[in-house]
């Protein structure tokens, strides 16, 4: 690849960093030796009190390929990735965990697919705090991305940050970030309302499963609580995107009603929200199992108590 052509298109990195000391030089590496060559790397470090801006410092004086960042004040994983975003100079920006590896050839495979689309993801397998492969990935090996609507996002994310690749023009769309949420679940949300959304079915990316990431803490923290934590971040999601600037009108209606019904628990909104889902069910969960009416009343039923029961933390 002659990284000096001006018909090859930048790929900016964007890197948040937050003592990731234990495994952030391993992933650099696999981003510097990536088979696509024209990229840039901005790490933003979210004021570390460990060894990780050494660890970039010293990658940096080696690879100029990389650019370091250091927050004054700590803006949290939603403003840092704006802030990182904001920063990159490229034509494409792809997000990066702290702990992950890549496989070598992400970038080259996603640029290559993602097309006229302005968001490409792919999917991840996990491995663990030493690198091994373990069970388990981020989506089914089945999964596809067809009859997808913007209602499939509502309570759920399947656009994990770690495996997008994404369009400059995107970017016009997604900003600001939300502060609440999460800014994948934003990002993914926005690109597949406007149908400019791709899915590459690979493992391109090994997510590291360790004591502090995010979903260790998920499998290990008590059922009840994990319930608890899933329905707040639903509400949140509700509460951001029924506000997204490109919403049509019916759309913006209909997610005005749902945030409504989810977020203010009475007997009235509880019925209102089973219909609603109901009526909605393969269009809100298109990868759960096809259900006949009773079943489909039930989960229906079981869902809208469960959302109507939990308070915020």
């Amino acid at each position: 690849m002659n990284i000096g052509n001006p018909n090859i298109p930048l790929i900016s990195v964007a890197l948040c960093t937050y003592n990731g000391t234990s495994y952030l030089e391993e992933q650099i590496m696999s981003i510097i030796n990536q088979t696509y060559k024209k990229i840039e790397l901005i790490v933003v470090d979210d004021c570390s009190t460990d060894n990780t801006n050494h660890i970039i410092a010293k990658l940096a004086a080696i690879y100029p390929q990389i650019k370091h960042y250091k927050n004054d004040e700590n803006l949290g994983f939603n403003q840092n990735f704006q802030k990182a975003i904001k920063l990159t100079s490229g034509n494409f920006i792809a997000i990066s965990d702290q702990d992950d590896i890549w496989a070598l050839d992400k970038l080259e495979l996603l640029i290559n697919h993602i097309g006229d689309n302005w968001l490409v993801f792919s999917n991840s397998q996990f491995i663990d705090k030493s690198g091994h492969l373990i069970k388990g990935q981020m989506l089914a090996d089945n999964f596809a991305l067809q009859n997808h609507g913007f209602k499939s996002l509502m309570f759920s994310n399947f656009v994990t940050g770690h495996t997008v690749l994404f369009s400059k023009e995107l970017v016009n769309y997604l900003l600001p970030i939300p502060k609440i949420g999460y800014y994948d679940w934003w990002i993914g949300f926005v690109a597949l309302y406007h149908n400019k959304i791709i899915y590459l079915n690979k493992k391109l990316t090994f997510h590291r499963i360790h004591k502090k990431s995010v979903m260790y803490r998920e499998k290990e923290i008590d059922k009840a609580l994990a319930k608890k934590e899933r329905y707040n971040e639903i509400k949140e999601n509700l509460l951001i995107i029924k506000d997204y600037k490109g919403l049509n009108s019916e759309d913006k209606a209909f997610l005005n009603k749902i945030h409504f019904l989810c977020k203010n628990s009475s007997l009235k909104n509880t019925f209102g929200l089973l219909k609603t889902v109901f009526s909605n069910y393969e269009n809100c969960f298109p990868d759960l199992k096809k259900r006949a009416f009773l079943s489909r009343l039930n989960f229906s039923l079981k869902f809208a108590k469960q959302i109507s029961s939990i308070k915020e933390i």
